[in-house]
């Protein structure tokens, strides 16, 4: 008997070293999650009455946690109106409007970094650059002629300097160390992208788009860039400007029923869009719209359809406001228009935010 089991260990250890031995891709070496929030995506959840919120989601869609910065800092809360998040390293910016705050945290623990609570008045959207955070800030709604970028140290976290933009001031992108930030906000427009260089601080170009032509009332809504060149949304129609020369290249008619074109969203060489409760897409040297939508999906939100979007990683993302006063979903779609999950969040999921 314990010859026989001698035999038969020495039989399963050779089994296990061959397989071990076979394998050359084990480098013996195991990646470790680096934080409890890795590997998934965030829903920034604006608030109403309430502080804002994000909530968590598995890369797998199977798992979900609701309010993870209040449950990490211990009740310490987001702030009103949490607007967006934007990425340097390991850390996130949230930035809140309502509250006039950026609240930095380790994207992977959410544990708290650190504030920026002064030098902001209606902050929106932000990017990183050359060790600065350039946030743009709304101040006074009735006007663009305030709007502002806040240029933010991020080894102190403060406001080093306020430049004015001269124009509204929505989202904006940074690409080879230039910042295009887009000429519109709420609905109100003057068109346009405007060019600021962040060497000298001051706005350097401009690109006018259709929406800022005085006959029409289409209104300049997103922007994407891609492979030299800046793709501008607006309710009716997509431009398409060399990022080089600053010309229009081509324009492409949008007409649908049900709704504006709105949430420009570029992703491997497939330009989508939404128009009302629908998803359009068609490849990135189109000549014409798309007939058929991708996918529609249900809301009864009177103001939150499509209030967020995004394409990543060959799946497709709709938040849905809800009625701004209580939890309200989120829906994740394959790129066939085939319903994934649909995940509770909380109140007034306007965007999502990828941590893998």
């Amino acid at each position: 008997m314990k010859l026989t089991k001698f035999l038969m260990g020495a039989f399963i250890g050779s089994i296990l070293l061959s397989a071990c031995s076979d394998d050359d891709d084990f480098t013996g070496e195991i990646d470790e999650p680096l934080g409890t929030y890795d590997n998934g995506f965030f829903v920034l959840n604006e608030g109403s009455q309430t502080a804002g919120t994000v909530t968590y989601v598995s890369q797998d869609l199977q798992t979900s946690e609701q309010a993870i910065y209040q449950f990490v800092n211990e009740g310490d809360d987001l702030g009103n109106y949490v607007q967006s998040i934007f990425f340097n390293d390991d850390l996130a910016y949230i930035i809140s409007n309502g509250s006039n705050l950026i609240t930095v945290v380790n994207r992977y623990t959410f544990e708290l970094v650190g504030k920026v609570d002064s030098g902001l008045n209606i902050p929106y959207y932000g990017v990183v650059y050359n060790g600065k955070a350039y946030v743009t800030n709304l101040a006074d709604f009735s006007t663009g002629d305030d709007d502002y970028l806040a240029v933010i140290d991020l080894e102190t976290l403060q406001v080093e300097e306020t430049v004015i933009i001269g124009n509204y001031a929505d989202t904006l992108i940074e690409e080879d160390g230039l910042i295009y930030i887009e000429n519109s906000n709420y609905s109100i427009d003057n068109g346009g992208i405007s060019i600021f260089n962040p060497t000298t601080n001051t706005v350097e170009n401009t690109i006018e788009t259709y929406a800022e032509s005085e006959e029409v009332t289409s209104t300049l809504n997103s922007i994407e860039i891609e492979d030299d060149f800046i793709y501008a949304l607006s309710a009716d129609r997509l431009e398409k400007f060399n990022l080089n020369t600053l010309t229009l290249e081509s324009t492409i008619l949008l007409s649908y029923e049900g709704g504006s074109a709105a949430n420009l969203d570029i992703e491997d060489d497939q330009i989508y869009f939404t128009v009302g409760t629908s998803v359009y897409r068609m490849g990135i040297n189109a000549e014409e719209a798309p007939e058929e939508a991708v996918l529609t999906y249900n809301s009864n939100s009177a103001y939150g359809v499509m209030y967020g979007f995004e394409v990543e990683d060959n799946r497709i993302y709709i938040a849905d406001g809800g009625d701004f006063g209580s939890d309200s979903f989120v829906e994740v779609y394959d790129l066939q228009g085939n319903l994934l999950n649909n995940i509770t969040v909380g109140v007034g999921p306007n965007g999502f935010y990828f941590n893998d």
